[in-house]
This record gives C-alpha cells, structure tokens and sequence, in this order.
C-alpha cells in the first residue's frame, strides 16, 4: 500500500480541475497526456511557475512498408498500427506508406482485412474492434474523412458509421483506409485519432524519408523490411521518439517512450523517467585542515 498522500484523484473536466491543478503552488513538477494543443498550455504554466513538464503529445505516425516486406506479417502490423483503441492512441500509424513496386497488391489485400474486422460490443467474445470514446470523436473523425474527399482523396474502404442491430446507440465506425495523392493533404498531417489512415505510394527510401519526417509530429513509426540495414538506416533517419522494426504498438515496460517536435517533452516508461522527478544537489567537502591560503 502507498503511504496516505502519495497518489491523490481528482475528478472532474480538465478545463477545470486541471486548470486548478496548472495554478496550483502545491505542485513542483507537472506531467500531462493529451493533445497538443492542451500540452502547450500545460507548458506554459510549468514556466510561468519555474517547474518542470513532462508532456506526452499528439502524433501522426509513419508506418512505412517496403518491397521485401513480410507480406502477411506487414498486413497484421498495418491493422494494429491504426486499429489498435480504435485509433485512439497517441503514437497509431495513421501514415501508411507503401513503395510502389508492391503498392497495388499489399493495399488490396489490406481492403480485405479491414473488411474482416469484427467491430462490435464489448462483452461479444468475437469483437475486434470497439466504439469511439464519445459521440463528438466520431463527429470529428467523420469530418477529417469528408475533408479528405473534399482535397481529392479517395474513400479505399470505410469511412462511414456503423448503425447496424446492437451498434445503432453507440459511437461505432467501420476501419478505414483513405488513399491520398501525398504527405500534404490535411488528413495526412493531421491528427485524427480514430481508426482512420491515409494510405501514400512511394518510390525510393529517400523519398519515403522525407515524407515520413514531413511532419509536425514525431512520436512513433514503423518500418517493414527483411533487409536490416535498411531497417537500420530509416530508423536513425525518422525524426521519432519510437520506431518499430516488423513489428507496431509494443509497449514494453522498460522502454523509453516519449517524442519529437510537437509530440513532446521527456520520456516516460524507463528510469529516465525518475530524473524529471528529482533534483541533483551536489555536496563538496574539504579535508584539509589548513587554511587555503587565498587571504
């Protein structure tokens, strides 16, 4: 058991107990989970009282698959990258970034496993894929996808809500795949968070490093290859916090994670983590007994 005082709750919306929290004197170190946006203010109020922050941030994270990929391996990790939560996770691949040579079969054969996916109520032993945190994510979600056909996108599979027996009083939306034309359509830049991802042919591992580092965000990605040391150069060359090799959204215990750019400040999830919550003092002492002579 924790000593009393240790771990506080306070309940409430954070435009109130939070903002509370942000002003509060009691407080000498501040750490937050959440958008952007939000994260920005929480930085603020950590200089404004000379503490420091520990922010966790929004992201629109690469997950990039080459030629030699493992093909149904690749497909799996593609599912998890923006399905897993529903897409409601910070670091999702919602970038998918596939190279030309096997564009047309890889984005086929993925149309026909989200297609497969079991979105359905929670206590069902066979859902896959559960509802939106509330209705005004799924009305934002649905408005990136009318954006993303409105800048010429094309709707691959998706995009639309789930009303069927059972899903009809729930926030519920069909996995979607939306192919963009490049890095710079709005729903390629910006975060969803929902089980949506753009989908974007490319040609050369230069190409694809620039269009994946396109971005405000850097908190994870992904990349699928059998040559190593391609793995090995696009990793050090993305811009993010995170980057998984043939694989997507492991969260080992003991793994640093934190990001990039607008994806935030610090790590968590490592004992790296325990200097952002302690001081270093630095003690000196003499054991001469005679004077230093300086006067």
């Amino acid at each position: 058991m924790l000593p009393k005082g240790v771990l506080n709750v306070i309940t409430g919306r954070g435009s109130k107990s939070g903002e509370y929290m942000l002003h509060h004197k009691g407080f000498n170190k501040l750490a937050f989970t959440g958008s952007t946006a939000i994260g920005r203010n929480v930085a603020v109020a950590a200089a404004e009282m000379l503490i420091p922050a520990t922010l966790e941030l929004g992201g629109k994270s690469a997950n990039i698959f080459f030629d030699d990929m493992p093909f149904d391996k690749a497909l799996e990790g593609a599912q998890k990258g923006i399905l897993f939560n529903q897409g409601q996770v910070c670091c999702a691949g919602s970038r998918i970034f596939v190279q030309e040579g096997i564009y047309d079969k890889f984005v086929a054969a993925l149309v026909e496993e989200f297609q497969k996916v079991k979105v359905g109520l929670p206590w069902e032993d066979d859902t896959q894929m559960g509802a939106q945190v509330n209705a005004g994510q799924l009305e934002t979600i649905l408005k990136y996808v009318k954006i993303g056909e409105q800048e010429g996108c094309r709707i691959i599979t998706g995009g639309k809500r789930l009303q069927e027996t059972g899903l009809d009083k729930g926030e519920f939306l069909a996995p979607t795949l939306i192919e963009a034309p490049n890095n710079q359509a709005q729903i390629a830049q910006e975060e969803i968070f929902g089980p949506v991802a753009t989908v974007i042919k490319f040609k050369t591992e230069e190409e694809v490093i620039k269009m994946a580092n396109d971005s405000e965000y850097g908190l994870g990605g992904g990349i699928w290859s059998q040559n190593i040391n391609r793995c090995l150069r696009v990793s050090r060359a993305l811009e993010t916090g995170r980057v998984w090799v043939n694989c997507y959204n492991r969260l080992p215990a003991g793994a640093p994670f934190g990001g990039y750019k607008q994806s935030g400040i610090g790590r968590e999830t490592h004992k790296m983590m325990l200097d952002a919550y302690t001081q270093v003092k630095n003690i000196y002492i003499s054991t001469r007994e005679d004077r230093e002579g300086m006067y």
